[in-house]
């Protein structure tokens, strides 16, 4: 069973929508949708993996123009938009699987197939690393991608749990279901679980994935759930590693048993690496183990300031130690004297002399921010994440 915002859904009414009854379910075929109908979506994804064939999910609040772009960039046959199906020019056949797009926060998205297959196993190695036993979890985050979809949907079947799909994310509609399954664990996004964690009501279970949280994000959900648990992952591969009982943000998890991974050490940080099968994938992310992996930064963020390293994270975290900052973001340019500076965009009543006061008594020197944009909103993803990258690039204000 499913719930899907309000209507219980069986696995034989999904089976019998009238969208799988369609010609192109078929094996060999790549079919793209873009809808608002949950179950429409999750009907045609079920359908196309029982009988191999591949799927694109496309956000479903991009216009039909965007999504016929992304459909035939993948190599579509068709595309089903909203109600519409429109046959596409096909490229060549691919094996079974999932198509998607990367977030694009480091540079233009790109295609990720994954197959079925690489996704069974998985789905086998998520759920034997599985710490809770719950009857249900709470979908709070989009099924067009593979937090939603393959850890919040498909793992908790493969649990014989219930999935509580929601369309409405917003803190309270988020409580309000919760109530109603008060032993669920939810997935979100880590900006919803700290908006949801300023209410006064506790929940039951929290996994966050997507971004590392800042530290005063973190503490203030630690204590308003009895469970807080972390995952890591990348697009090419899936989850990576689940921590079940995170002592700090950067703490990112155990490794998946089905992989293998290489990095640093505590001392000596380096870029994860992880195999499975013999394919080797660089995460471009910095880490180190102890007891487990721990984030640094992405590499690309990682700020060299006369050949010393500063870490975006590390500023925010002190930066947020001000009650007056309401959000944050650290991003890099290009310097002529230090090759690249600090520079910090803020959501903050207090001054820019007031900043750098709080900053020179709790950073060294290379750490602190050079250059201050006090703004009103961060602007984010469609995905919810901001991208440092985009920043950077971005004119410098006079």
């Amino acid at each position: 069973m499913l719930w899907i915002e309000k209507e219980w859904v069986t696995a034989e009414e999904l089976t019998t929508h009238e969208l799988v009854k369609q010609s192109f379910i078929t094996e060999g075929k790549t079919v793209a949708i873009c809808t608002s109908d949950t179950k429409a979506w999750l009907a045609l994804c079920l359908a196309m993996r029982r009988m191999n064939g591949t799927i694109l999910p496309i956000h479903p609040e991009t216009p039909v123009s965007g999504a016929e772009r992304l459909a035939i960039q993948a190599g579509c046959g068709y595309l089903i938009y909203q109600e519409t199906i429109i046959p596409l020019p096909e490229a060549e056949k691919r094996a079974g699987g999932l198509i998607q797009f990367s977030s694009g926060t480091t540079g233009q998205p790109k295609i990720i197939h994954r197959t079925w297959e690489s996704i069974e196993t998985e789905l086998n190695a998520y759920t034997n690393s599985f710490p809770l036993t719950t009857k249900a979890t709470i979908v709070a985050c989009p099924t067009t991608h593979s937090f939603g979809l393959l850890c919040g949907v498909f793992a908790t079947l493969r649990r014989g749990a219930t999935p509580v799909i929601l369309q409405d994310f917003s803190p309270r509609h988020v409580l309000a279901i919760h109530r109603l399954h008060p032993n669920a664990i939810i997935y979100m996004a880590p900006g919803l679980a700290y908006a949801m964690s300023l209410f006064p009501e506790s929940v039951h279970a929290v996994m966050i994935s997507g971004m590392t949280l800042p530290e005063k994000w973190f503490r203030s959900i630690e204590r308003k759930t009895h469970h807080l648990l972390q995952q890591y992952g990348c697009s090419e591969i899936g989850c990576i590693a689940l921590h079940p009982n995170p002592p700090s943000p950067q703490a990112i998890g155990f490794p998946l048993e089905h992989l293998e991974i290489e990095t640093g050490t505590k001392g000596k940080p380096a870029e994860l690496v992880v195999s499975q099968q013999g394919v080797r994938i660089g995460t471009k992310d910095l880490m180190y183990v102890e007891d487990g992996l721990h984030f640094l930064s992405r590499l690309d963020e990682m700020i060299n300031v006369s050949g010393l390293s500063v870490y975006p994270g590390e500023v925010e975290d002190v930066l947020y130690q001000l009650p007056t900052v309401e959000a944050v973001v650290v991003f890099k340019r290009m310097d002529a004297f230090q090759g690249e500076r600090v520079c910090a965009q803020l959501v903050t009543t207090a001054s820019e002399e007031e900043l750098k006061q709080h900053c020179t008594q709790h950073l060294a020197p290379h750490q602190r921010p050079t250059e201050w944009q006090l703004v009103e909103q961060i602007e984010l993803s469609v995905n919810g994440k901001v991208s440092r990258k985009r920043l950077g690039e971005q004119t410098c204000p006079v």
